[in-house]
């Protein structure tokens, strides 16, 4: 899995205070790689993290519906596996307005994320994808049928991927790893096509951690009454705040309250 960064150190403390036996704690703190006994309950796509450049999380319009809240976690486990991320809001065709398109993916690049609009069908933003993912190795992820394998036919039709293929997987429990696709897009350019997944978990994260996890909070943060504040039912919280005054994005804030209530 290669090296932890401080963070996330710190985060394995706090899940060792709860679970492991306290000889055992010295030891596993002071070791710069995850634990054997915490690797097997990450999901694959953070086992795969440390050998990628970026990590495209593909969300569509509608056939599945738009899951903001997945998007979410995905750059969440970015965040915590200093990943370049890339976020792919597919099936616009299929959007109920072009101006929902524009407003889901504007608040993505408020934060800073690299963030392409896309169909297959149309086509649209296939030339910009295939900018943000050369002379890199990536892996695409999101939910089963968001049209990740149309994504990279469009790209190179040589590929020959069949659509179903992605449909076809049935996570059945968490995480459920059925097979990683890997495909050369062209000689300087390797993507990872992920089996879909339902729900991201994080087992190492405390949830008083979470809020390092929302960039966009950052500037912000500095300015609560309380400095531990988690800017959920605290006074004075300048995070709050910036949320009722359209700064943040309320999509977003409700993700972090539902992400906060995952890790209790």
């Amino acid at each position: 899995m290669g090296r932890l960064t401080k963070k996330q150190q710190k985060q394995i403390h706090y899940f060792l205070r709860e679970k492991a036996e306290r000889k055992h704690k010295h030891q596993i703190l002071h070791d710069d790689r995850i634990p054997k006994f915490l690797e097997r309950h990450l999901p694959f796509v953070r086992r795969l993290a440390r050998n990628l450049d970026q990590l495209v999380i593909v969300s569509s319009f509608a056939s599945p519906p738009l899951k903001t809240g997945l998007i979410d976690r995905f750059l969440v486990l970015t965040e915590l596996e200093n990943l370049h991320a890339v976020v792919c809001l597919n099936k616009s065709d299929l959007a109920d307005n072009p101006q929902q398109v524009e407003e889901i993916a504007q608040i993505y690049r408020n934060i800073g994320y690299d963030t392409v609009v896309t169909s297959a069908k149309k086509p649209e933003g296939i030339e910009a994808l295939y900018a943000l993912i050369k002379n890199k190795r990536s892996a695409f992820a999101g939910h089963s049928g968001v049209g990740k394998s149309s994504l990279l036919n469009a790209i190179n039709p040589d590929l020959q991927i069949q659509v179903d293929e992605v449909s076809s997987y049935t996570n059945k429990g968490k995480h459920t790893t059925t097979k990683v696709r890997i495909y050369t897009v062209d000689e300087h350019t390797e993507v990872l096509d992920l089996p879909g997944i339902k729900i991201l978990d994080f087992i190492d994260i405390h949830y008083t951690e979470a809020r390092f996890y929302y960039p966009e909070f950052e500037a912000y943060a500095e300015h609560c009454k309380f400095r531990d504040c988690i800017h959920i039912s605290e006074n004075n919280c300048a995070v709050k705040e910036a949320v009722e005054a359209g700064k943040i994005s309320s999509l977003r804030y409700e993700s972090y309250r539902n992400f906060i209530d995952s890790l209790k």
